[in-house]
């Protein structure tokens, strides 16, 4: 929105958000909009707020308020250690308020800023000198103008704390928020060394703060969230997120803080190790979660061989959302009016989807949410709402954080006892585990080419997913679209694919179904947990390998689990369905 005039008024409206803002009545246009090269610089002059510093149509600090993240993104990490730091790198940070604060500490010997756009330091020191002060005249410190995600690769085994100032994961800063990055990170810090960067308003960003604590404990020893709060940072609770070379570095930051601030002297005038920087319980609860969510995919016996109409389909996943206290989304889709054989229906609902297709007389749905499933009723009510006895349950885990063999230890293959939906007396089965380079040998088979059943199910999890690939809906669509022609399906129809939003926890990005002659490609895109999961269904064989690699490549993923699911079995024991359920990890080269 940027300036607006309201009368004889200019005021100014922040564009991060699409649907709120953060805006102040405009005192004075000191820089008018300025491209620099990698951004759009602005600096404005308000009554209440001061001077205020504007990137690309985003505030990011005013002379008012500055202090409160200058002080906490730069003392937090300083205090909490057990010894003090010599040596800092600050990555960004061009207007120079976190040189200001890091300088403060008599015991730092040198601070080295790495900041991409020179025009940035230029305009701030000029126009807002209050926010560096004399870090210019200080023989510590030192200037870079470049990459940080370069300048940091060249710093291996050299810094205490290493600051991360950037702007939000866009423009200039995109290189700053991805593995590789991370990565290069931890190999410039010593043992014991600490960074922290920003991450966003923990309510109105929820991708930003959970996906980078799911790529930071992958590769630091440590990972905690630091919150407060600052007036030109809209959406209250905000984020900074820290990593530790060192398993014990934080267990004691508290105590060091306030041992080490005492002795300092230092006067502060918002941060104090006094102030609990601790999240919210509810963020705590997000952040802890270990998998993503779970699905429960049923195969039931139809009574008398009765094939269910479109309609009734449609009206039982509507009492499956009931059942599992969801809210569907939009109306059902099907790949046919008829929906007959192998034809597929999907109803998303709030927290992913729900689908079925029919193999003769065997009905195979899916229930999938990234939120708590109550697995047994949504068992329950899909066997009520087919008049069948049994149900036979691949209960799996989505996204989890865990190895390979504790994944085969969490998926559950039972046959249900109803009407209560759990496992029966005949107990519960795991998949067979096998490797990746097994599954992909031309000689491995699969359920289709060995008669076993007449269809199969592809479940792919893939980690650490390329932020801008999974957060376009284009790109999605594209991939789907890319994915049938690999596998050599035939498409029905274009691609659907929803954008589910932005404000929301887990489920923040987009969906997509694409139909396919005799079974179908779904699968949810999670920017916060930089995840995609990925069900396809059908009658014919795929080349694994290729499916899934394409896959990878395309959405730059680091590591896949994936279950291939025999659907529509008959005549078949329980154990003989269990050993045809493959479960193999996949890593990229």
């Amino acid at each position: 929105m940027g300036l607006v005039k309201r009368g004889r008024d200019l005021w100014f409206f922040e564009d991060l958000y699409p649907d709120v803002t953060f805006g102040f009545k405009v005192k004075n246009v000191v820089v008018p909009e300025t491209p620099t090269g990698f951004q759009r610089l602005m600096i404005l002059e308000s009554e209440r707020l001061g001077r205020v510093l504007v990137l690309d149509g985003i505030v990011q600090l005013t002379e008012e308020d500055e202090g409160i993240y200058h002080e906490w993104i730069a003392h937090w990490p300083l205090f909490a250690r057990q010894e003090p730091a010599e040596n800092v790198l600050i990555i960004g940070g061009g207007d120079g308020g976190v040189a200001r604060e890091v300088l403060r500490h008599p015991e730092v010997k040198s601070v080295t800023m790495a900041e991409i756009d020179e025009v940035v330091v230029d305009l701030c020191r000029r126009h807002m000198p209050a926010l560096s002060a004399g870090i210019w005249d200080d023989p510590r410190f030192e200037l870079v103008i470049g990459d940080g995600a370069e300048v940091i690769r060249r710093m291996k085994g050299r810094c205490d704390v290493i600051i991360i100032d950037s702007t939000d994961p866009i423009g200039p800063a995109r290189s700053l928020f991805d593995t590789s990055f991370y990565e290069s990170v931890y190999a410039a810090l010593r043992p014991d060394g600490i960074t922290i960067h920003q991450t966003g308003a923990l309510l109105l960003q929820p991708f930003e703060a959970p996906g980078s604590w799911r790529q930071m404990e992958r590769i630091f020893d440590d990972v905690r969230v630091v919150q407060f709060a600052n007036v030109s940072y809209m959406g209250g609770p905000f984020s900074l997120t820290a990593g530790s070379r060192g398993k014990r570095v934080f267990r004691f930051a508290e105590r060091n803080a306030r041992r080490r601030f005492r002795s300092a002297g230092l006067k502060t005038s918002w941060y104090s190790p006094e102030i609990s920087a601790a999240p919210y319980p509810e963020f705590g609860r997000r952040l802890e979660t270990d998998k993503y969510g779970e699905e429960v995919a049923m195969d039931i016996r139809l009574p008398h061989r009765r094939k269910p109409t479109a309609r009734r389909v449609a009206r039982w996943s509507r009492e499956l959302c009931r059942a599992i206290g969801m809210v569907a989304f939009g109306e059902p889709m099907t790949s046919d009016r008829a929906l007959g054989e192998g034809e597929t229906l999907v109803q998303y609902i709030e927290t992913s989807a729900i689908n079925y297709r029919r193999f003769g007389a065997i009905a195979a749905a899916n229930c999938f949410t990234c939120a708590h499933l109550p697995v047994d009723r949504a068992v329950g009510c899909t066997a009520e709402a087919f008049g069948a006895e049994s149900a036979l349950c691949w209960h799996l885990p989505r996204g989890a954080f865990a190895d390979v063999k504790a994944l085969r230890r969490q998926t559950r293959i039972y046959e249900a006892a109803l009407p209560e939906g759990g496992p029966g007396p005949s107990g519960v089965f795991k998949p067979s585990l096998a490797a990746a380079a097994e599954v992909f040998k031309p000689s491995f088979r699969l359920p289709v080419e060995t008669g076993f059943a007449p269809a199969f199910e592809l479940v792919l999890d893939i980690y650490d997913c390329d932020f801008e690939k999974i957060s376009s809906c284009e790109a999605v669509s594209a991939w789907a679209r890319e994915s049938a022609r690999i596998a050599g399906l035939k498409t029905v129809g274009r691609p659907d694919a929803p954008d589910f939003g932005h404000a929301k926890k887990k489920t923040a990005g987009p969906s997509v179904t694409q139909f396919l002659r005799g079974g179908s490609n779904i699968s949810h895109y999670s920017m916060n947990w930089l995840m995609i999961v990925v069900n396809i269904v059908a009658r014919t064989p795929i080349p694994l390998r290729r499916v899934i690699t394409h896959a990878m490549d395309f959405f730059r993923g680091k590591k896949a689990y994936a279950w291939i699911l025999p659907r529509g079995v008959s005549g078949r024991s329980l154990k003989e369905i269990a050993e045809a359920t493959v479960l193999f990890e996949v890593r990229r080269d």
